[in-house]
């Protein structure tokens, strides 16, 4: 997706083209209007396959006229379409780099690091990772934007960039239950992070990752598995 790379006073921001949101905010209710509109044409088809969902409201819809079908199936697909649009919107990552600190937001995720903690910021299997002290990360979230605009950013406000990905990756080991060399208690909230992971529970995902992070322990996730390391060997 284009990126954008807006400079004010000692920020600079990385982020989605200015331009994506309103082609969003216009062309998903326009998409939507045109399915609700071909919804209108083959709804009795769908209603005779009994194992496509929805069957319920779609054999309402089918006792409707025919105008009043079409003011339906547009409608709909039109608020369907800002509910994606929105959605997307919001799910957008914005990294903001300044003189001061480092800020990392996407959805309800947001991080704000102090210059002073931060040791290096790498991107790695489409994630952007901040490392701090004791090579803990304070910041991790999907990665979608240019990597050579956000090396530019961070280079010009004087920030580590690692071009080579994670530093540590060859100590990340997968995660098995009762697993040898995690501190006491890691054990336990990785099984529960595991059951979040699973049920792709993000909220629960990133309280037990701040406990782990408590505990001393970086995990990383891949294919539904747990990777971790220690973040301080010593």
């Amino acid at each position: 997706m284009p990126t954008s790379n807006a400079r004010t006073g000692d920020t600079t921001t990385v982020a989605d083209a200015p331009w994506i949101g309103p082609a969003f905010l216009i062309g998903m209710p326009l998409l939507g209007a045109a399915l609700g509109w071909g919804l209108t044409f083959i709804v009795e088809w769908i209603v005779g396959l009994p194992w496509f969902p929805f069957q319920g409201p779609l054999e309402l819809f089918t006792d409707l006229s025919q105008p009043l079908r079409l003011v339906v199936g547009i409608a709909a697909g039109v608020v369907l379409g800002l509910v994606v649009a929105f959605f997307a919107l919001h799910e957008m990552l914005t990294v903001t780099v300044g003189r001061d600190a480092i800020g990392v937001k996407r959805g309800d995720y947001e991080r704000e690091i102090g210059r002073a903690d931060v040791t290096g910021v790498f991107v790695q299997d489409k994630r952007i990772v901040v490392l701090g002290p004791r090579r803990r990360e304070l910041a991790n979230a999907p990665f979608d934007l240019d990597r050579d605009k956000l090396a530019a950013a961070l280079r010009r406000h004087g920030y580590g960039w690692l071009p080579d990905g994670d530093p540590y990756a060859a100590e990340f080991k997968r995660w098995v239950p009762g697993a040898d060399g995690l501190p006491q208690g890691a054990n336990a909230v990785l099984k529960a992070r595991q059951h979040a992971l699973e049920k792709s529970s993000e909220s629960d995902l990133r309280e037990l990752l701040d406990e782990l992070d408590t505990l001393g322990v970086v995990v990383h996730d891949k294919d539904k598995k747990q990777y971790w390391r220690l973040a301080d060997p010593a």
